[in-house]
């Protein structure tokens, strides 16, 4: 302590009263003196054991940075008083340590029953508020649910959880209280979780929900962000969103010509990519590359991975869903781009005593599939799928190891020379994916 007065800086920085005995002037005095303070609890009172106690810890430490402050902290705070949440965070800190520090894929380990033991319970006490209004508790849970999922190699489920957030956020969005996160970021992680959606599945959502006799277009209708979400449209998130949706109509314009969608305003989502890449650009006016740890912060972003979906939506505005695939064939600058940027992001986030990462980043693992998928140079191509295969990464519905092994299988078909005479130098025009937890993933290509 400094022992400034009327009050000392420690305690002034810590926002808290600061009361000491002052000493008579000319008297000396050789007792060392301490303010000795308790902060508040940082657990919350549901944990009954040690193991309970360890898994929430581990959320606190670790896991509550791979989310924006804005969710994490404001859940952190509501386990205190929601049972549902305390016993959530239980089960994800268990199962992150589980998948990204142990070798126990079918959760046989006392850590790994513990996270299935406490996800169920979780699911409980959910059903519970839910049938007394707390449906923004209930969003908060979809999130996380699915976050769970993903992680424990259950992406349909994941789906599912994703798909009824979205339910909820367009049927209440204005109904909701906002009680334990604000309206502005859960829409925004949502909107991430939609993109996630339409890049993965597109079109076969439907088959992945057994909904084959609805169109993607029913199932996947745009977030209302409400009258307030200017900031929301204008992120990259958001307009990423817009032109994942934009070619999401159009595949089923392609599918189906009766079709009916909302009409395409591509000059406004180009000139809203352009609008954020100036405010990227003024915001980071160094192209020098970011030492900062992973915090997965919505605003705050690791620089590589916002720059590599900038790429990413550009490529996207300019290549339609019918354009002829050698269109991607003057994009070879921009692979190259993406795959130094993603190798550089790799080796500052790799961790020594880490197997794997869970992530809720924007993320490297799809941009690499579509470097692997679209690009035709040999060496670009194969650096991707290599990086695919080594990194060892779930990035919410994105795997790793699942895109890798497409990708290679999407250049083994283009460049084998034993598949006919009739298909020799053909391009995979599509990669369809179905998601089914018990059968595994089904991807066509056409």
């Amino acid at each position: 302590c400094d022992e400034a007065k009327p009050t000392c800086q420690r305690c002034t920085t810590a926002g808290r009263p600061c009361s000491y005995t002052a000493i008579p002037k000319g008297k000396a005095s050789s007792t060392l003196r301490m303010v000795v303070y308790r902060a508040p609890g940082s657990r919350s009172s549901f944990l009954t054991s040690e193991e309970e106690r360890q898994s929430f810890d581990f959320f606190l430490h670790q896991t509550r940075y791979r989310f924006p402050a804005g969710f994490s902290d404001s859940v952190l705070q509501a386990a205190h008083s929601e049972e549902a949440l305390a016993r959530a965070i239980i089960s994800f800190g268990a199962l992150q340590q589980v998948y990204e520090y142990n070798d126990d894929p079918f959760l046989v380990s006392p850590l790994g029953q513990l996270a299935m033991q406490e996800y169920g319970r979780a699911l409980r006490y959910v059903r519970i508020r839910l049938g007394n209004g707390g449906r923004d508790l209930g969003l908060v849970c979809c999130l996380l649910f699915a976050c769970f999922e993903c992680m424990r190699g259950c992406p349909r489920a994941a789906v599912v959880h994703i798909k009824s957030g979205l339910d909820i956020l367009g049927r209440c969005v204005e109904e909701l209280a906002w009680n334990v996160v604000s309206r502005e970021t859960m829409v925004s992680l949502f909107t991430r979780l939609d993109n996630q959606l339409l890049g993965l599945l597109g079109t076969s959502l439907p088959r992945t929900l057994n909904r084959d006799g609805e169109q993607g277009s029913s199932i996947l209708a745009r977030i209302d962000i409400g009258s307030n979400g200017g900031n929301v449209e204008r992120s990259l998130d958001g307009v990423l969103n817009s032109i994942f949706h934009d070619r999401l109509n159009m595949a089923l314009i392609m599918e189906n010509p009766s079709t009916f969608v909302l009409p395409l305003d591509q000059g406004r989502t180009l000139r809203y990519l352009k609008e954020w890449y100036e405010r990227f650009v003024k915001a980071m006016p160094s192209p020098g590359l970011s030492g900062q740890p992973e915090t997965s912060y919505i605003h705050d972003e690791d620089p590589n991975l916002m720059r590599i979906w900038y790429i990413i939506g550009k490529m996207y505005v300019a290549v339609p869903p019918d354009g002829p695939e050698c269109v991607w064939d003057q994009f070879r600058a921009e692979f190259k781009t993406i795959i130094s940027l993603a190798e550089d992001y790799l080796l500052r986030m790799r961790k020594s005593s880490q197997k794997r990462t869970f992530s809720f980043d924007l993320g490297i693992v799809s941009p690499l599939y579509i470097v692997g998928v679209r690009c035709r140079h040999i060496n670009t191509r194969r650096r991707a799928i290599w990086l695919l295969e080594t990194c060892e990464r779930r990035e919410i519905l994105w795997d790793s190891t699942i895109t890798g092994m497409t990708a290679r299988r999407v250049m083994e078909f283009e460049e084998s020379s034993g598949i006919g005479a009739e298909l020799l130098g053909q391009r995979v025009r599509t990669v369809t994916a179905v998601l089914d937890d018990d059968k595994g993933v089904s991807v066509e290509l056409e």
